[in-house]
Parts: C-alpha cells; structure tokens; sequence
C-alpha cells in the first residue's frame, strides 16, 4: 500500500509542471500569438511582429514593457525585441565588408537597431516536453525582400524560444546555405525591463571589463578603465542616478549581468554563451531600462573595417555553415 501512495503521489507532480503551448490569432493583426507556459513561467511569443516575446510573467508578475495594443509591437519599444544583423547604430547608415560598400540609408543619418525587428518571422516547430516548452521562428533573407537587398547575403536566421520553471531562452541560429560567401553579423537582444520596486533599491551587476569610450552613442575604438568611474557595476550599484546608454566589453559566460530589485525581493540573471562578449546598458528616464546582451559591439562592421576587429568582435558565418549562440534570463 506505501508503495502505491508514492508511485500516485509522484504521478501528481509530473502533471502539475508539464509544459504548455497555446496559440491564438489576434483579432486585430491577424497574427499568431504562442503562450509557453511551464509552472509559474509563462511567456507570450509573436513571430509575425519580429520575433519578439512579448511577454514574461514569473508566478503572475509582468517583467516587460508592454504595447498599448500588439499592432504596435513590431519595432523597438516594448517586449524583447531581436536585433540583426547589425546590433545597435551603424555609423552613417553604411559599412564596408571585404572591400564592398553597403548602404541601410542614404544620407548622414545612422542607421539603427537591425533589419528584423519589424519582419514577419515564420513558426518553424514548437514541442512540449515535461520540463520545458519552445517555439523555433525563421525569417529567409533573399532578394525578393527589402531585407535581402540591403543586406544581400542569402540565409536563413532562426530564433528559438524555451521556457522553463524560472527562465527564458533565445538561441539564434544563422544558416549561410545560399550566399557562398562570408557572412558578417551581430545579434543582441533589447528587452524593455520594468522596474519592479522604486528605482533606488534597483541594483545592477555587470563584470565587465572596461567600457567602450563613444560619440553620440558610436564607440570610437577606445576603451575606458572602469576604475573609478562612474558606470562601473561591477559591484552591485542603485541604478538611482545611474545615466547609461553605452557599451561595455569583456562579458564571459561564466559571469553573467544581474538586476536586482532589493525592495520587492525579485532579480533578473543575464546568462550567456561565449558569442556575447559585449553589454549595452540603457537607463533613460522611464519606467524600464535594457540589459542588451551583444555578440558584438554597436557598429561593429564599421569598427572591424578600421582593423579593430578584436574590440569589435563581428561574427562571421562562412559560406555552408551555421553559427549559433544563446541568452538566458532568469527570473528569481
């Protein structure tokens, strides 16, 4: 009889954290819109409105931004919006690569936050397992989109999204399987973070090591040491008063960004593979900031045409193969 209590006993548990997907066509857009849930986590992901998660709710609590209305999340101003190929600004809307010039936008202005925010990413696969729940988006760069022209190199660029008991994961995949030639790219992730709790009792830890000295948000190829200054984070600081929009270098995995929010006992963990070496912090006077993990710097095609590629840290994909990285964010 004991035995059989335990076996019903553990058989309850097993259902009780099963994952779950469900999926629903918004009534205004006409896009599908993936709920992942697993336990208390439960995030909701829109392919159609450039791959972007919504939404991330922990045992109830929202932790992004959200839209008046989802028509308005395409773009980059709530949710997690995926950056690519080119993360951040590009320095006069253009960059040279291999000895070829290629224009995002003509004229002086610089060119800002990627080619796919706003592109209609395709449900690819999805599966639930007893732990965990993902959803793979994919977006085709060819000549028959706008995309494709301005950056004329065919592939295919994947984003898969898992949700576990008290996390979030994004892994980016880039597929060169049709371009026959190098592939240069960036990829980053922008999320809109709420502050939960006062913004004085909002701590932030980045073990970076130094900072990346810019012009109008442009590093300059410099780098700043980070003792004594006023961005330092590598220990633990209030974000009151805390003014950022810049680049720092150095991150590893193995030492992750973290956000606190002392007042309310909630922190956000920024973890990592090897591929984001670089961290934008972003703290405009609002209700939320961004943690942006980067594969490389903001104008990184740029920089590594100057023959700074070390600081840069572009990635390239050459012709037939894959290159894939990841970031994870716990919620604790």
């Amino acid at each position: 009889m004991r035995t059989l209590t335990l076996l019903v006993f553990h058989c309850m548990v097993v259902v009780s954290i099963a994952g779950n997907l469900s999926v629903s066509k918004d009534a205004g857009t006409g896009w599908d819109v993936y709920v992942l849930t697993q336990g208390e986590t439960v995030a909701t992901f829109v392919p159609a409105a450039g791959a972007n998660v919504q939404s991330v709710k922990r045992r109830g609590i929202e932790y992004f931004h959200q839209p008046d209305e989802l028509s308005k999340l395409p773009g980059v101003r709530c949710g997690n919006p995926v950056l690519y190929p080119t993360p951040n600004r590009v320095k006069g809307g253009s960059f040279e690569f291999e000895g070829k010039r290629y224009v995002f936008r003509e004229g002086s202005g610089n060119h800002i936050h990627g080619l796919v925010n706003s592109a209609e990413f395709y449900c690819e696969s999805n599966e639930v397992t007893y732990d965990s729940v993902f959803v793979t988006a994919a977006l085709r760069f060819d000549e028959r989109s706008e995309r494709g022209k301005l950056f004329p190199w065919e592939h295919t660029f994947r984003i898969k999204v898992t949700v576990r008991e008290g996390s979030v994961r994004w892994n980016y995949e880039v597929d060169n399987d049709a371009s026959g030639c190098n592939l240069p790219f960036g990829v980053a992730f922008h999320p809109y973070l709420k502050y939960q709790g006062t913004r004085e009792k909002a701590f932030l830890q980045s073990p970076a090591q130094s900072l990346m000295a810019s012009v109008q948000q442009l590093p300059t190829g410099k780098l700043l040491d980070l003792d004594g200054h006023a961005l330092d984070a590598r220990e633990p600081i209030s974000l009151a008063g805390y003014n950022s929009d810049d680049v720092f270098i150095g991150m590893v995995r193995e030492k992750p960004a973290r956000l606190e929010f002392r007042d309310v006992g909630r922190s956000v963990t920024f973890k990592a593979s090897k591929e984001f070496t670089h961290l934008v912090v972003w703290t405009p006077d609002r209700p939320f900031l961004g943690i942006e993990n980067q594969t490389c710097s903001t104008d990184a095609h740029n920089l590594a045409a100057q023959g700074m590629n070390e600081i840069a840290h572009l990635q390239l994909c050459p012709p037939g193969e894959k290159r894939r990285g990841w970031v994870e964010y716990l919620f604790e």
